[in-house]
């Protein structure tokens, strides 16, 4: 057994290290306290100067607090504002919630004499923009790149089959900041994710497959710095290679087919071509419609001097603008792709009508392999806010539930919300969304997309994708 003496030595140790890492977040001043909060691992530090007093955060959140020195100085008062907006904070709201700041943002607080209205201590909040920098090393322990820190990387060329080894070198101003990475295959659309404060070993590649690489620090989500991956293909399967292929399938085509065949091959494809831009042109009307109810939500806000929101709201906003007119020339999309931008519409409509939501998705789905039409979720979402949540503020339930259908090879989206609106006008966005169906359903006769509702529980928008799995 240990000693008394052993036992109290290892408590002493504990409580030291306990003590230092509670540190890390959180700082006090001569006359405000600062405290990091949300995300866990944020750090703060403080660099005094006189009476100029910078204090610099890795996370978004910090309560601010008023020290005892403060207190009972008489004659003292303090301001607070953003910088780029010059809007003062008013005290009950600095205290009772904490200060939120977007990367490479500033909030300054001023310690001033009341009867003067000198300034006594002027401190200034900010939050650098923090992009990891990471040190690439082959299977020979041979390093071939580092990554830039202002989240300007590009592309990077690997040989077949290649297996990496990430270092992240760790900072001067941040201490154990973990850094979390997502590596996407663009062929399968597949993505692994890894986090650490050290090492990613043993990443491989396949050959002749592009990849993109995202990584970020964990505290600090909105820097995320993208490096795309190309990986150089086998000598089988170099262009001239598959050429030669070619030909001669080509070659043998020419033998086989005969002169009805090939008029019903160009028939067919002309036909899928007209589909296919019948269904990319309704799809198009989507995007002026949607863009049209998110900027009447922003003047809106403007309107009733809500200004803050509508700048969040704007911000969030083009971010989904820009991935919509991204996808917005392809048919179909992956469906964990599409639920990424339905999370983000589903947060601006929450940040405005606030009410709560979720997104149920079964395991035995793989998302990232089924596809789905693009933004064909999304009106019916718009339908369900509109007429079933928007005037039930915080008691506002919304569900999305993803899972297998009753038949084989069939899956169901439901939007569910516990309010009752199908009786109601079902609007320009539904209906454009009826006749993409019968277009899509026109273009795939093998399977079917059937949109019902129902009413047992609020109200259900029933999306069922027939023979739409393994297809």
């Amino acid at each position: 057994m240990m000693s008394n003496s052993t036992l109290r030595y290892i408590f002493f140790i504990v409580l030291y290290f306990a003590t230092v890492s509670s540190m890390h977040a959180q700082q006090t001043t001569k006359y405000i306290h600062f405290e990091a909060t949300g995300i866990t691992g944020s750090e703060i530090k403080t660099i005094s100067q006189e009476n100029f007093v910078k204090v610099l955060t890795s996370g978004g959140y910090v309560n601010i607090s008023l020290t005892d020195t403060f207190k009972r100085s008489d004659g003292l008062n303090f301001r607070s504002y953003y910088k780029e907006k010059k809007v003062e904070k008013a005290a009950d709201n600095l205290f009772n919630s904490p200060v939120y700041l977007y990367p490479g943002n500033e909030y300054f607080i001023d310690v001033f004499e009341q009867a003067s209205n000198k300034l006594v201590t002027r401190y200034v909040l900010q939050r650098p923009k923090l992009f990891p920098k990471i040190e690439f090393y082959g299977a020979d322990n041979s390093h071939f790149y580092t990554t830039k820190t202002d989240g300007r990387d590009g592309e990077l060329s690997l040989s077949p089959n290649e297996n990496i080894r990430l270092e992240i070198t760790r900072r001067m101003d941040f201490e154990d900041m973990e850094v979390e990475y997502s590596l996407r295959n663009l062929k399968t659309r597949r993505t692994q994710h890894g986090r650490s404060k050290s090492v990613f070993k043993n990443l491989s590649f396949a050959a002749n497959t592009n990849y993109e690489l995202r990584f970020n620090y964990v505290v600090q989500k909105e820097s995320v710095s993208i490096l795309y991956i190309q990986v150089k293909p086998h000598w089988y399967q170099s262009p001239i290679t598959y050429l030669v292929l070619l030909i001669t399938l080509v070659g043998i085509g020419v033998l086989l087919l005969t002169l009805t065949l090939k008029k019903r091959i160009n028939s067919s494809q002309k036909e899928q071509q007209k589909l296919e831009q019948a269904a990319i042109r309704l799809q198009s009307l989507l995007n002026p419609h949607f863009t049209f109810n998110a900027l009447s939500t922003i003047q809106g806000l403007m309107n009733t001097n809500r200004i803050d929101e509508a700048n969040t709201y704007l911000q969030e906003f083009s971010t989904l603008l820009r991935q919509t007119l991204a996808k917005s020339q392809q048919v179909f999309n992956s469906l964990d792709q599409e639920l990424e931008m339905m999370r983000m519409y589903i947060g601006l409509e929450a940040f405005r009508f606030n009410f709560s939501w979720t997104i149920e998705i079964a395991e035995e789905l793989n998302t990232s392999v089924i596809e789905i039409p693009t933004l064909l979720l999304q009106p019916l979402i718009e339908n369900s806010i509109k007429h079933g949540l928007s005037g039930l503020g915080n008691k506002g339930q919304l569900t999305i539930v993803c899972k297998e259908g009753q038949k084989k090879d069939t899956f169901v989206v439901v939007i569910r919300d516990n309010g009752t609106w199908v009786d109601k006008p079902i609007g320009y966005g539904i209906s454009l969304t009826k006749e993409r169906i019968r277009t899509l359903n026109t273009m795939r006769k093998e399977q079917a997309i059937v949109l019902d509702y129902s009413q047992e529980r609020g109200t259900e928008a029933i999306l069922t994708f027939h023979h739409w799995i393994n297809t």
